[in-house]
């Protein structure tokens, strides 16, 4: 009993939403595979192939979130210069979100949206 209070105690809470806007539920979680802390999406279009969209290592992520955006034009981590510039690496300076597209990070300090493109997720760093 003990163990089992223990085990709900550290696990991540599972986030539901329509992360690739195909009117189907899709659901993204923080789990433990293969001796990693991944964060992983199930998409109701394909509930049998779970997505790895970020691998946070082997320690458990502390202040991890998982939750969704709102919409608009919105500036990148690189935009803002944080990081790429300086290697021509910068994937793009602005994207524009959708309500209900995905986004991770750490709270207080850096998050990231993962943006469906129609094949697979992409993930953009906001910020540093």
């Amino acid at each position: 009993m003990i163990a089992l209070m223990m085990a709900a105690a550290t696990a991540f809470a599972p986030l539901a939403g329509d992360f690739d806007h195909d009117g189907r539920s899709d659901e993204a979680r923080i789990v433990a595979h293969r001796g990693q802390y991944v964060l992983r999406v199930t998409r109701g279009a394909d509930p049998g192939h779970p997505v790895t969209i970020w691998d946070y290592g082997k320690d458990r992520p502390r202040s991890a979130f998982v939750d969704t955006t709102r919409a608009g034009r919105f500036q990148t981590a690189c935009g803002k210069g944080y990081y790429g510039r300086e290697t021509g690496r910068c994937s793009r300076d602005w994207i524009t979100l959708r309500k209900g597209d995905l986004s991770f990070g750490y709270q207080e300090s850096s998050d990231a949206v993962a943006v469906w493109n129609g094949r697979r997720f992409d993930v953009e760093w906001m910020s540093d």
